[in-house]
């Protein structure tokens, strides 16, 4: 990626002030290790701090990993290419055997510009390994790199960081060496063990706060035997009490991803905003601690819970989600669990195209205090927007387009509003609540539903349990030709305390009747049209 002409006049005219790594022996040819040379002017940042710089060039790297210390600014050049000529890290704040905990190691660090080819594929070089990993630090800046062919582990790791930006980079390329089918791009981990982060100590479980992910790509290289990342942003691990918070991921690009492009487990206070998904596995998951990983359900002493903890305020707004990949999970999905739920989720504004293999354009299990607006999801294979164990919610001006099965579903869901969505062509029912209470839809309309099988669904159906619905301004229309919905609305005898007012059912090609509602005793305030 190109530095901006202003940036790059200004390093011009500041060479004389770098440690420049042609002075201490570098010579950039490629075919020489020059390593040690680089490592010899950042142990002279070290000493007093200061600016080195890498002009044009290839640098074989044999002798790794290279360490960086604080106050450190590393800039590459246009043209220089540093290449990776052994299995180990390229790059990583501190040293090996450290003890600086918490946000206290080698930080106030800038890496900038060049290309870091880690040649995963190259005979020798195929063993997991990351490109830059930084632990134990505050104020890192990564911008403007590009980053290829990493093997097994990741790009960059943000470990144990505070006030961490990566901006403006590349990541392209990733080769999957055996059982490593879930690496990240950019990983958010935390100090927690060795097998986490392997770079030095203390284990202290010191997580990530206020990172900042903007202006990214993810893609693949078009290098043979490599793919694009598995994951794009994210973590695989986790500590009872302790969160990555105040993450934002902003206008960054994920294409061709093969799982999820931005996988927040066990983060809080996030923001994904203005952010493109083009035929990714999936697009953003929020994911409480899984309650069957033993080892994340302990605590930074070591008891095991038994148990998950709650993640709290998460928005997911103005992106854009195209399908075309793998159908490995929703566009957008967040997965509480029954002892750590998800609050305080807005998703708002997005355009969802497609999905694969069933999913779902939303999907929501074991969420409270949620508002899901403005979305527009069209030709998802499976329901538009899918709520269950979802409770205190708003869903409102939603427009939902031909989705292979239903608009909306309220699964045990409580204490919530669908208002001023509009659903058209959906495979399945309009609107389908099963179980659940407390819960009013109005101000809707509803098109065509059932149009994969005639009949079969409904514009609105109440199922099971649910309990004290009402229903205000609703319209339901039929296709009027090929397969038909049996009813514009319909409640089963299970159901208890509907109320129907001002609602427009009509439809002569409903194959049972515009309107069957056998819940006992429904109330009807106002007239119903049927």
């Amino acid at each position: 990626m190109q530095m901006t002409a202003g940036r790059l006049q200004y390093m011009l005219e500041r060479l004389s002030e770098s440690l420049t790594v042609t002075a201490y022996g570098a010579v950039g040819i490629g075919t020489v290790d020059d390593a040690p040379a680089i490592q010899a002017v950042l142990n002279a940042a070290k000493i007093r701090g200061g600016w080195v710089i890498v002009p044009p060039g290839t640098y074989l790297l044999a002798t790794l990993p290279l360490r960086i210390y604080r106050n450190t600014r590393l800039t590459l050049l246009p043209g220089a290419r540093f290449v990776r000529g052994a299995a180990e890290t390229m790059l990583i704040n501190g040293d090996a055997g450290q003890n600086l905990s918490g946000y206290t190691g080698h930080g106030n660090i800038t890496v900038e510009g060049g290309v870091w080819d880690c040649q995963g594929t190259a005979p020798g070089l195929t063993a997991s390994a990351m490109c830059i990993s930084i632990g134990h630090a505050r104020d890192i800046t990564i911008r403007d790199v590009e980053i290829r062919d990493v093997s097994g582990y990741h790009a960059i790791e943000l470990n144990s960081t505070k006030r961490g930006t990566i901006e403006n980079c590349r990541f392209l390329g990733y080769y999957d060496p055996g059982a490593r089918d879930f690496s990240e791009a950019v990983q958010l981990d935390l100090a927690k063990s060795s097998g986490v982060f392997g770079g030095f100590g203390p284990y202290d479980h010191t997580p990530c706060e206020d990172i900042l992910i903007s202006g990214c790509y993810f893609g693949a290289s078009g290098t043979n035997l490599t793919t694009a990342w598995p994951r794009g942003i994210g973590s695989h691990s986790a500590t009872i009490t302790k969160y990555h918070r105040r993450v934002r991921v902003s206008d960054c690009t994920f294409e061709g991803v093969t799982q999820y492009a931005v996988s927040a487990y066990n983060w809080e206070d996030v923001a994904v905003t203005g952010c493109n998904f083009s035929g990714c596995g999936s697009g953003v998951r929020f994911r409480t601690v899984i309650l069957t990983d033993t080892e994340d359900t302990k605590r930074p002493d070591g008891t095991q819970t038994g148990a998950s903890q709650a993640m709290r305020n998460l928005t997911v707004t103005g992106c854009t989600f195209r399908s075309g990949g793998g159908g490995y999970n929703e566009p957008i999905v967040a997965l509480g669990e029954t002892s750590g739920q998800i609050l305080n989720l807005t998703i708002g504004d997005n355009a969802i195209d497609g999905s694969t293999a069933g999913q779902n354009g939303i999907r929501l299990q074991q969420v409270q205090r949620f508002a899901i607006s403005g979305n527009t999801v069209s030709s998802v294979d499976g329901t538009a927007v899918s709520m269950e164990n979802a409770d205190n919610g708003a869903v409102t001006g939603n427009q939902i387009y031909t989705p292979g099965s239903h608009g909306l579903t309220a699964i045990t869901c409580t204490h919530m509003s669908m208002t001023g969505n509009q659903v058209l062509y959906p495979g399945g029912n309009g609107v389908l609540v099963q179980d659940g209470n407390n819960i009013h839809i109005r101000d809707s309309y509803i098109k065509s539903p059932g149009r994969s099988a005639n009949n079969t669904y409904y514009g609105i159906r109440l199922s099971s349990t649910a309990s004290s619905i009402s229903l205000s301004g609703i319209k339901v229309r039929p296709n009027g030709s090929g397969n038909e919905a049996i009813n514009g609305f319909s409640a089963t005898n299970t159901c208890s305390l509907v109320a129907r007012y001002g609602n427009d059912w009509r439809g002569t090609e409903f194959t049972g009747g515009a309107l069957d509602d056998k819940s006992p005793a429904p109330q009807t305030l106002a007239t119903d049209l049927a």
